[in-house]
């Protein structure tokens, strides 16, 4: 069987940069992954930010008796909210946040109602609320906050104390949101690709494929459907590497991608660079005889003179992911060692 890969050469630091710097980067962008990934922190955060906002301004207005201890009690319900986030950590499932996104959304209005008569910008709260809804949310109810959290605001800029251009006030509001959402969602969509996909082939990358290999493993275990995996390592990749330099082993490998997307089957079938020369294909629906048909298809469309060897494996209706991928993983190594003896290529 044919096929070719290469790992994408390093970039050469830049003179500019230092080890302490180059590990200083390292550390903040590892800190700020972990902390981002962790949504119950990330609330507690925005919960602590409802305290400092209503104690920040109790010293700046005359208020009222009523709307001083409101400020207070609101500042009290959200260091408890906070609080909690963090005691609780992670074991609050997930949809309660969205509790917490609705329950942000009205204290958000108490408080807009109040500031309009000393003029304070609570309103812009709202944007919190849905910055957060999109940074966690699927886009659907991440809308339906934002939608929410407007007509919580509609409510207040037309029955609460009055403003003299409730309209204007709302459409500053929401325009900022709105716009702030939109540009959020984008990045978001975007990193969240690239966490995904490995960036010289546009295949998905080794993470892509294990959250979608336990995806496809829990569906056959549900319906029965057979479920069959292929792995693919390319011979001499190095020798290709050292002897045209590592562009030509890149343009190789994007060669070899655009061939094997263009030969796998639509719908299921799933594709990914597992790493360096290697790669896998997961394929449910597939019994024995149909993972060796498409592995074949796939050694078919390897650029001319790349070679690379395979091995398949169904799943036995026992193992979990990694067991499955280690049977295609010796069943492709036995491939290579009869390639080294001279036996030439054999069914996997």
């Amino acid at each position: 069987m044919s096929a070719a890969a290469a790992v994408d050469p390093p970039l050469p630091p830049s003179p500019r940069q230092t080890p302490t710097t180059d590990s200083f980067d390292t550390k903040v962008a590892a800190w700020t992954r972990a902390f981002f990934s962790r949504p119950h922190r990330v609330v507690a955060v925005f919960w602590a930010g409802g305290v400092v906002a209503p104690v920040s301004v109790l010293p700046l207005g005359h208020w009222t008796h009523r709307s001083f201890l409101a400020l207070v009690v609101i500042a009290g319900v959200c260091g408890a909210l906070c609080t909690a986030r963090l005691v609780a950590g992670g074991r609050i499932p997930r949809w309660a946040l969205h509790v917490d996104v609705g329950l942000a959304t009205v204290l958000a209005s108490v408080l807009s109602a109040i500031g309009v008569t000393n003029h304070v910008p609570f309103a812009d709260l709202y944007v919190w609320v849905a910055l957060f809804a999109v940074l966690y949310f699927r886009p659907p109810a991440a809308v339906a906050h934002i939608a929410a959290a407007g007509a919580a605001y509609a409510v207040v800029v037309v029955f609460g104390p009055g403003i003299g251009n409730p309209w204007g006030a709302w459409l500053a509001v929401f325009g900022t949101a709105a716009v702030a959402a939109a540009v959020v969602f984008g990045l978001v969509s975007v990193l969240r690709a690239a966490a995904r996909e490995d960036p010289l082939t546009g295949l998905a990358n080794r993470r892509s494929w294990d959250e979608r290999f336990e995806d496809e493993l829990e569906r056959s275990r549900r319906t029965g459907v057979a479920l069959s995996v292929a792995t693919f390592d390319l011979n001499g990749f190095k020798a290709i590497n050292d002897a045209s330099g590592h562009d030509t082993g890149d343009r190789l490998l994007q060669q070899l991608a655009r061939a094997w997307q263009a030969a796998v089957r639509g719908g299921g079938d799933f594709l990914a660079r597992l790493g360096g020369d290697e790669f896998g294909l997961l394929a449910p629906g597939s019994d024995e005889a149909g993972i060796r048909r498409l592995a074949q298809r796939l050694a078919d469309a390897l650029p001319d003179e790349v070679t690379a060897s395979v091995g398949v494996a169904t799943w036995d209706r026992t193992e979990n992911a990694s067991d499955l991928l280690r049977r295609a993983d010796r069943a492709m190594y036995q491939t290579k060692r009869r390639r080294r003896r001279g036996e030439g290529p054999r069914p996997a």
